[in-house]
């Protein structure tokens, strides 16, 4: 009788190993914190630098932002996260948000983004 054992291909142990090493950040906003997405797609990060441009149309910008942080956080954080940008008490205004936004886009830059 030969034993045989199932070994997975070199490429999908160290798919694995790359996928272990991958780090949940977090961002701190008042006394909240959520956690950013381990990657987002690359053509999310890609249309938030292209809206950076001054020809870009305002609602264009502010469209790249919001698809920026709908890709940015977990998905148990998502919904939690935009709630309480509507509800903070204080309320969050531009500059607070543009902050946030630059912290999360710090994170996440630093990482490989996923292609899409």
């Amino acid at each position: 009788m030969s034993d045989t054992t199932a070994v997975a291909p070199i490429d999908q142990i160290e798919a694995l190993a790359a996928e272990a090493e991958k780090k949940s950040e977090s961002i701190n906003v008042r006394e909240e914190t959520f956690t950013l997405a381990s990657q987002i797609p690359a053509i999310v990060m890609l249309k938030l630098t292209a809206a950076g441009d001054s020809k870009t149309s305002p609602s264009r910008q502010m469209g790249a932002i919001l698809d920026f942080l709908n890709h940015a956080f977990i998905s148990d954080d998502r919904e939690r996260f935009m709630n309480f940008l509507e509800e903070a008490d204080p309320i969050i205004d531009f500059d607070e948000l543009n902050k946030i936004l630059e912290a999360a886009t710090e994170v996440i830059a630093a990482r490989p983004t996923e292609q899409s």
